[in-house]
C-alpha cells in the first residue's frame, strides 16, 4: 500500500470491502476498527525479493522467461517429470523456505491456460497454491468457473462486447467461432481463444523487445509552487530515467515533461500540462537531457500553479545505431565515459552517491511520505535484523 492509495491487498482486506486504488483517507475508520496493517511502497525490497524468487525458479527449470515483477513463465514440455503436482509443490515449498514468499503455481498446455490455472490455484483451498490443468475434463471445468473478463488478455471492453453475444465464461469463449473472435478482438484475441483450446500461440519469449518508453514520475508530499523547484524535481527524474535508458542500451529522441494538480482537492484549480521536447542527436546522456528540460520548463510553468504530481517520459527509444539523423547531425554516442563511470559508482554505492552538477542533492519533503515503509531487510546494511 502507499500512503495515498491502496495498491496490493490480500484476501482478508478484500473481504472487508477494501477496493483496489481506494484512497486511504476514505477508509481510515475501517482500518482502525479491524486493525488493518498498512505498509508504504518499498520498491527496492520488492525488486530484490523478486530477483531472488526468479533466480530460484530459473535454476529449477530448463527454460524460463520473466513476465513481470511477480510473474515468470517456464517451459516444461520437453522435461520428463513423473508427477507435475509433486514437483510444483516441492518448488513452492523451496521458494517459501528460502525467501519467505508464498507463491502460486499453475501448469497447463499454454500460457493462457497456465495463467488461468495459477489464478484458480490461489483461490482454491483444495489446490493450496498448486494446480495442474492437463486433463480435458479438468480444463472444461476450470473454464466454466472462470468469468470471461478474468481470462488473460480479455479486458473490460472485450468482456462487455462478448457479454452481448451471450459469452459469459471462458468455456464459451473457447468455443466461439474463429471469425467472430477475430472480428471482435483482432488477432491477439483470436490467439487467446486458440490458447484456451490448448494450441500454443504465445511463445515463451525469453528475449523481449526493447522498451518503447521510459517514465519516471511521483506524487509529492506537498505542492510545488515555483518553477525552480519544478526544474530541480524534473532534473532528478531525468537522472533516474537516463540511468534506465543506458542500462537498456537505448537512446531517446523525444522527451515529454508533465505536471498535474491535486485531484483530491476539487476546491483548487485542476490542470494537466505537458510539453514535448525533441532531441537531435538522440541521446541518453543525463547532461543533454537536463539541458533540454531546463530550457523548456518555462513552457510548462505558469503563475499560481500548485503541482502535486510531475514526471518525465523518454520517448522514441531505439538502439544508437538505428537512430535517425540528417547530414549535419553526428551519430549518437551509445554511452559517454563519464556516464558509464557514474552508473558504475551508483551500482556500487547506491543511488545518488554521485550526481552531475545540475541534479540537486537535497530532496527533503518532495515525495509522498512513507511512514509505514517496511525496512529494506535485503538491500540496506542498516536495516538488517539484529539478534541478541
Amino acid at each position: 500500500m502507499s500512503p495515498t492509495s491502496l495498491i496490493p491487498h490480500n484476501n482478508e482486506a478484500k473481504a472487508l470491502g477494501i477496493k483496489m486504488g481506494q484512497p486511504l483517507f476514505e477508509i481510515k475508520d475501517l482500518v482502525r476498527q479491524h486493525g488493518v496493517i498498512v505498509k508504504s511502497s518499498n520498491y527496492g525490497l520488492y525488486g530484490d525479493i523478486s530477483r531472488r524468487v526468479m533466480e530460484l525458479v530459473s535454476s529449477a527449470v530448463p527454460e524460463s522467461s520473466v513476465y513481470s515483477i511477480d510473474e515468470i513463465f517456464a517451459d516444461l514440455s520437453d522435461w520428463p517429470l513423473p508427477d507435475l503436482t509433486i514437483w510444483a509443490r516441492a518448488l513452492k515449498d523451496r521458494i517459501y523456505r528460502e525467501t519467505g514468499i508464498p507463491v502460486g503455481i499453475g501448469i497447463s498446455h499454454t500460457k493462457t491456460l497456465a495463467k488461468l490455472a495459477n489464478r484458480l490455484a490461489k483461490k482454491s483451498v483444495k489446490a493450496a497454491g498448486v494446480l495442474v490443468l492437463d486433463r480435458p475434463d479438468w480444463i472444461d471445468l476450470a473454464l466454466e468457473r472462470t468469468e470471461v473478463g478474468d481470462v488473460w488478455g480479455i479486458g473490460r471492453q472485450y468482456a462487455r462486447k462478448l457479454s452481448v453475444l451471450g459469452i459469459q465464461n471462458a468455456r464459451q469463449l473457447r468455443d466461439m467461432p474463429d471469425r467472430s473472435a477475430r472480428d471482435i478482438m483482432a488477432v491477439c484475441g483470436l490467439k487467446t481463444v486458440r490458447e484456451l483450446r490448448c494450441q500454443r500461440c504465445f511463445p515463451l519469449d525469453d528475449s523481449p523487445t526493447d522498451k518503447q518508453t521510459i517514465c519516471v514520475s511521483r506524487s509529492l508530499a506537498s505542492e510545488i509552487t515555483s518553477p525552480d523547484a519544478l526544474s530541480d524535481l524534473l532534473f532528478s527524474f531525468a537522472g533516474r530515467g537516463c540511468f534506465k535508458l543506458r542500462r537498456a542500451g537505448l537512446v531517446s529522441g523525444r522527451i515529454q515533461i508533465f505536471a498535474l494538480g491535486n485531484r483530491f482537492r476539487p476546491d483548487r484549480p485542476q490542470f494537466s500540462r505537458a510539453v514535448d521536447i525533441g532531441l537531435l542527436p538522440y541521446s541518453n546522456d543525463t547532461r543533454h537531457i537536463c539541458m533540454a528540460i531546463g530550457q523548456n520548463v518555462v513552457r510548462l510553468w505558469q503563475p499560481s500553479l500548485q503541482v502535486k504530481k510531475a514526471g518525465i517520459m523518454l520517448l522514441d527509444l531505439c538502439r544508437p545505431e538505428a537512430a535517425p539523423r540528417d547530414l549535419f547531425t553526428p551519430a549518437p554516442i551509445s554511452t559517454s565515459p563519464l556516464m558509464t563511470s557514474i552508473d558504475r559508482l551508483e551500482e556500487k554505492f547506491g543511488r545518488d552517491s554521485v550526481v552531475i552538477g545540475r541534479l540537486p542533492r537535497s530532496r527533503v519533503d518532495w515525495f509522498t511520505r512513507s511512514d509505514n515503509r517496511s525496512p529494506c531487510y535485503t538491500t540496506r546494511w542498516s536495516d538488517i535484523p539484529r539478534f541478541r
